[in-house]
């Protein structure tokens, strides 16, 4: 029987390269499959905003290779930092407008037996302000959830 596939939240933070650290020297089972996944914040402006505005489809196309080429870097250190961990796993992106809804989502598709995450450590006014990642995470997700903090 093989080992459980792990969701390992990263943001290309010190707080989920954190979670990925603890997670493997702490917890991992050598036959674990490791998925990191990567939500790809997507804001898509609203047809008020865009009926609004005119843009020059050379800078909207520019704005969108220099995203792309961003995101394409990102998910190769993720590779890299598999390999060099020698943890079996797989990169995986996800684009979408609220993070932790992606990260949910991928574990459910993934038929994850556990989700990783990091957490930035928001306070309660900040965190219920703007919302936190790692709470959307915890509350919404059909596996467990393991959330690691960055010790100060």
């Amino acid at each position: 029987m093989g080992g459980k596939n792990v969701v390992i939240a990263m943001d290309g933070s010190e707080h989920s390269k954190f979670a990925f650290k603890w997670f493997v020297d702490n917890c991992r089972n050598e036959d674990d499959h490791i998925y990191i996944v990567h939500a790809v914040e997507m804001h898509v402006p609203s047809q008020k905003f865009l009926s609004s505005y005119a843009f020059d489809p050379d800078v909207l196309a520019s704005m969108l290779k220099k995203e792309k080429e961003r995101v394409t870097q990102e998910l190769q250190q993720y590779g890299t930092l598999l390999k060099e961990s020698g943890v079996n796993g797989t990169v995986k992106s996800v684009h979408t407008a609220n993070p932790g809804e992606g990260i949910v989502k991928s574990a459910t598709e993934l038929d994850a037996a556990l989700i990783v995450t990091g957490t930035r450590g928001l306070g309660n006014i900040r965190r219920t302000l703007i919302g936190s990642t790692s709470d959307y995470i915890l509350h919404h997700a059909h596996a467990p959830v393991m959330i690691c903090r960055l010790p100060h």
